[in-house]
């Protein structure tokens, strides 16, 4: 589940406040609050009061990238998912159940995502290394428990939906949820709507153009 609306990365400030504590907050699975099972681990307090009603404020469902990613669906006919579906590890951001196909949205800064590699908070390392490594063995674990019973599982991160790379990112995913729920797409991948690429319309089939007939 991505945590940020505006697809900007937490500042180093941002990042120390961390929800402002690990005790609170909404979506245990992004990180942003509650701890995986071990050792209590406390966040460092929030360095003003700005810093800690904006961390507060970061969404746990229902984010941007998750609204996206559902209209890109919805366009594509693949329609009939739950969301947020919770009788399965991990609560997937998008399901079909009957499919045993989940997708999950991530954020990149709380999951360390492979592709773009968010940097490390500059300060309380030793925090952050243990609060990152408990988010990524929690993510691998429950992909691990989803395939074990069956379901096939995407994930899809944050960079992977900014304007320069959705159209690449879809073109990818929408032909493999397709073949795995057995369904047709609306719109082939790639191919434009309504009018062609160029912009111009199409001549009328059997019209000839005025200069061609001259």
């Amino acid at each position: 589940m991505a945590e940020s609306d505006t697809f900007v990365m937490p500042s180093d400030e941002e990042a120390q406040a961390a929800k402002a504590s690990d005790s609170g907050g909404a979506g245990a699975s992004d990180g942003e609050g509650g701890t995986s099972s071990g050792a209590s681990l406390r966040a460092p307090a929030a360095s003003s009061a700005a810093v800690r009603k904006s961390m507060q404020g970061n969404k746990g469902k229902n984010t941007k990238p998750e609204l996206l990613v559902r209209q890109r669906l919805r366009e594509a006919g693949l329609t009939g998912y739950r969301i947020h579906w919770n009788k399965v590890p991990g609560k997937p951001d998008v399901a079909w159940p009957g499919k045993r196909v989940a997708l999950f949205v991530q954020g990149c800064f709380w999951h360390r995502c492979p592709h773009c590699k968010p940097s490390m908070p500059k300060s309380h390392i030793e925090y952050w290394v243990v609060k990152f490594d408990r988010n990524v063995e929690r993510d691998e674990r429950t992909l691990r428990e989803l395939e074990d019973v069956g379901w096939r599982v995407h994930v899809i991160w944050e960079c992977q939906l900014k304007k320069r790379n959705i159209d690449a990112t879809m073109a990818d995913l929408l032909p493999q949820l397709a073949a795995e729920l057995g369904k047709e797409l609306k719109t082939p991948v790639g191919e434009p709507t309504g009018a062609d690429a160029g912009g111009a319309k199409r001549p009328a089939e059997g019209r000839t153009d005025a200069k061609q007939a001259e």
